[in-house]
């Protein structure tokens, strides 16, 4: 079996004596010294594609195609990241040089990635990434690294099997083994983006920029409110989120639906609610007051409907409460006593939250944003009786 151990030619002399550590780079200063200054510059769009490229594959190393590729070639992100690491003509000799066939795999891997199903997130990612730009724009830089990776596969190929034909052989079925790879599992890859650059957190930041611009638009309302209804009043902007983290009936599941319900939005609002100062003006923009309004309707309705698996907000802070058995005996009143303070509590909620929608609907009778707010919610409350 024909030998691919990229830096062969450093590690003997013509004699058959092991050449020493200076002998060796001298002979790569030698080396790259001859390159075309250029170099670098010309192949640096080829090696950045194939860099996105082999981020987006591996990103996911347990999935199928990469961790069959790691059992098959040992190729995994050190190798990305070694090409990654070349910022000249010198470097990119040296890599060349000493790491041949991992240089290899890597252009091959980076072409297969811009044939297989991740083409198209790919060259809509490196859309996002450039302003002013769509994926078919990016069509150019695909047909650019599929026709000149094939050209370097062709030069490294042959600087790897020369004229021997098992290494030939070889190398051809290293490839074919590569190719086949994708062929059998492409239909398993899926994207890998870094944080916060998926298509869906790079939606969700421009729509939170958008709330927080609309927020900071001139006051609509200056409102006063004493410490109960502050805190009460964040608590209920908390509400929607606390339901669809739980996402337990098809209500709470719904309530991502409501574009005002975003958590950066709902959780500005309510931390300037808390930090407020009792029986001092809480202004509030237009949009800020439509989302309090929202919520307000939202914790209503939880106070008594079953808005989780666990029933209504008062049969949560009822069973939440409750002591255990053996507990029972010796404090005979608990029970009782609980169940009054939570159906005191939900009293104290409803007649809260009722209040602050009838103030908005009072001033506001004919909006048409309140109106439509105000049927966003009722909509949703018809999941509650199905």
């Amino acid at each position: 079996m024909a030998d691919f151990d990229d830096n062969d030619e450093f590690e003997d002399t013509p004699g058959g004596d092991e050449l020493s550590e200076a002998q060796k780079e001298a002979m790569l200063e030698h080396i790259t010294a001859q390159l075309p200054p250029e170099l670098f510059s010309t192949l640096q769009p080829l090696l950045l594609l194939g860099s996105v490229a082999n981020h987006m594959l591996l990103g996911y190393e347990d999935d199928p195609v990469p961790a069959a590729l790691h059992e098959l070639l040992g190729y995994d992100q050190s190798v990305v990241q070694e090409v990654g690491a070349v910022a000249d003509t010198k470097g990119l000799g040296r890599l060349m040089a000493l790491h041949t066939l991992q240089f290899f795999d890597f252009m091959l891997i980076s072409r297969l990635v811009f044939e297989s199903q991740l083409d198209e997130p790919l060259r809509a990612f490196l859309a996002r990434s450039q302003p002013g730009t769509s994926a078919d724009d990016h069509l150019g830089l695909r047909d650019y690294l599929l026709k000149f990776s094939n050209d370097l596969l062709e030069n490294l190929g042959q600087y790897l099997a020369g004229q021997n034909d098992e290494a030939r052989e070889e190398l051809r079925m290293r490839r074919l083994q590569t190719e086949s790879i994708f062929a059998r599992l492409g239909d398993t890859l899926r994207p890998y983006y870094p944080p916060g650059l998926s298509p869906e957190e790079e939606q969700e930041a421009a729509l939170d920029q958008a709330d927080e611009a609309e927020d900071q638009a001139d006051v609509a309302v200056s409102m006063v409110f004493n410490e109960v209804q502050r805190l009460t009043l964040s608590t209920a902007l908390q509400l929607p989120g606390i339901l669809m983290t739980l996402g337990e009936t098809p209500f709470a599941q719904s309530l991502a639906s409501v574009a005002r319900f975003r958590k950066k939005a709902m959780q500005r609002l309510a931390e300037r609610l808390k930090s407020s100062q009792p029986q001092e003006p809480f202004e509030l923009s237009w949009s800020e007051l439509l989302r309090l309004y929202q919520a307000a309707q939202v914790c209503a309705l939880s106070a008594v409907a079953d808005v989780s698996a666990s029933g209504s907000l008062e049969d949560v802070m009822l069973r939440g409460g409750l002591p255990a058995d053996d507990e029972d005996e010796d404090e005979p009143g608990t029970a009782e006593t609980l169940a009054e303070h939570a159906r005191e509590t939900r009293e104290m909620i409803t007649t809260m939250m009722s209040g602050f929608i009838e103030v908005v609907e009072t001033n506001y009778p004919d909006d048409e944003e309140v109106i439509e707010a105000k049927a966003e919610i009722s909509r949703l409350a018809e999941l509650l009786v199905e």
